[in-house]
């Protein structure tokens, strides 16, 4: 299955692009002619789409937003400048259908804000809407199983919102934005002892509720994508954790495998232990989940995670500062490129507030203000989005079992990439990487910039100088 629906296609890009220039033309006539103002309306496109490598599909690059995504937002401004392509939003069922009654009745009024950055006059991002917190009438709690006999509720639910958001002009939402990427709960590999009860311990009703909601997601919109709910899959019960380790293969035996497009985990480093004995963990994970998958006969699935990330303050049980939450930007997302992850969401755009860690990319002042991972994050996206992934180099490549080097290559610019780093994140200790080449412009992850490297020895080789903080080394080809 292709996960990129709607590729940007040169003519397309090109049609539209001169459409625009009539446009303007014909409206600065008619502004000459009758010496009236024209209004016109800012159109914001995803920086990210610059010089972009069709043959990718969309870049990965995602963050999480809560509420209003809509320019009004106060975090607007932050979001177009990380130049991210993807938004992974939070859709409250019991926000929009708090009643039950008939005929049904929806409000609309906070769906149509929270995803609005899918509209043209938003942006026109791409979203990933996550089907979370049912009502009161219909489950115990926000992220609990359904009351025995409300699939039916749900899959009617689910049907009337994915057609408000296809863009078909039918019951659209107003302007007909576009979302196509549906998930269907947060971590419900929850226990019942957890704050919000999950679904961890009722794998086969989540998979009844997986088979209900596919077929009402394709009536309304067939190239709709159904998302299995990121799960936590870490911090498990044996753990003294609230997720349930067998969650995943009770869906599975139970069928659930036929009723979804994309697989979906979270993945923070600091759970990492249970899949590396070193880095964020991120690469091993994807790989323990795919086999999962294979397993049950659908290794074949897309996956995505909707749930990465780290901290910049320094917490009793969890150490890190600013300068490693942006370390962890680079080390996530050139991990998610390697594992083959289709769509990668930060958690999250801004600070989260309230007893949560520091998050955000920027804080969360009523002027937000950007840290060095929201420039890491930038800087990542300018390097690696028009970038394919080709491999990771050995320890005998290296050098180093403490370095851990990917390759990628660029088409659009020219050029062979390398990121590099040394684990553990924070480590001070400095070594030796010898890659081939006679010059290497070697960029710090903070702004990019970049030093020149040459070949000092005649052996075709340039020396880079490895740490904690990652770097990228530019080969031009």
């Amino acid at each position: 299955m292709v996960l990129m629906k709607h590729q940007l296609v040169p003519g397309l890009l090109f049609t539209f692009i001169l459409a625009l220039i009539v446009i303007s033309w014909q409206m600065g006539q008619q502004q000459t002619a009758h010496a009236e103002p024209v209004n016109l309306h800012n159109v914001y496109l995803p920086l990210s789409y610059k010089n972009h490598d069709a043959s990718l599909g969309y870049p990965l690059f995602g963050v999480q937003m809560y509420g209003d995504t809509r320019s009004s937002s106060p975090y607007y401004d932050s979001l177009v400048n990380s130049q991210a392509t993807w938004i992974r939003v939070q859709v409250n069922w019991r926000s929009i259908e708090p009643d039950d009654v008939s005929p049904t009745q929806y409000n609309w009024v906070s769906a149509d804000q929270t995803l609005g950055a899918a509209h043209t006059d938003h942006g026109g991002y791409q979203l990933i809407g996550t089907i979370h917190a049912a009502p009161d009438w219909a489950a115990p709690g926000n992220r609990a199983p359904l009351y025995p006999g409300r699939l039916p509720d749900f899959a009617e639910f689910v049907g009337a919102l994915v057609e408000r958001y296809d863009g078909d002009g039918y019951n659209d939402a107003p302007g007909s934005p576009v979302v196509t990427y549906w998930e269907f709960y947060n971590e419900p590999d929850a226990n019942d002892d957890y704050f919000e009860a999950g679904w961890g311990n009722y794998g086969q009703q989540y998979a009844s509720l997986l088979a209900t909601a596919y077929p009402a997601v394709k009536a309304a919109n067939p190239a709709a994508q159904v998302v299995f709910g990121g799960i936590a899959y870490d911090w498990f019960e044996d753990q003294n954790g609230p997720f349930v380790r067998n969650f995943l293969d009770d869906v599975l035996a139970a069928g659930g495998g036929n009723y979804f497009d994309v697989m979906n985990f979270h993945a923070y480093p600091h759970f990492a232990f249970n899949w590396t004995s070193q880095g964020p963990g991120l690469l091993e994970k994807t790989q323990a989940v795919r086999a999962k998958l294979t397993a049950h006969g659908i290794g074949n699935k897309p996956i995505i995670i909707t749930e990465a990330g780290w901290h910049s303050n320094n917490l009793p049980n969890s150490p890190s500062s600013p300068e490693i939450q942006a370390r962890y930007v680079v080390e996530l997302f050139t991990q998610s490129m390697a594992a083959d992850i289709k769509i990668m969401i930060w958690w999250m755009l801004h600070d989260p507030g309230g007893f949560y860690s520091n998050n955000g990319l920027v804080t969360n002042d009523a002027n937000p203000q950007p840290k060095p991972a929201f420039f890491a994050y930038r800087t990542a996206v300018n390097q690696l989005s028009t970038a394919h992934f080709q491999y990771r180099l050995s320890n005998a490549q290296t050098g180093h079992s403490d370095m851990e080097v990917y390759r990628f290559i660029d088409h659009v610019n020219q050029r062979i990439v390398y990121v590099a780093w040394l684990n553990p994140v924070d480590t001070t200790t400095v070594k030796l990487l010898n890659l081939w080449g006679a010059q290497a412009t070697v960029r710090d992850i903070i702004y990019g910039n970049g030093q020149t490297v040459t070949d000092t020895n005649g052996d075709g080789r340039v020396t880079i100088h490895v740490t904690g903080q990652p770097v990228y080394v530019e080969i031009n080809q």
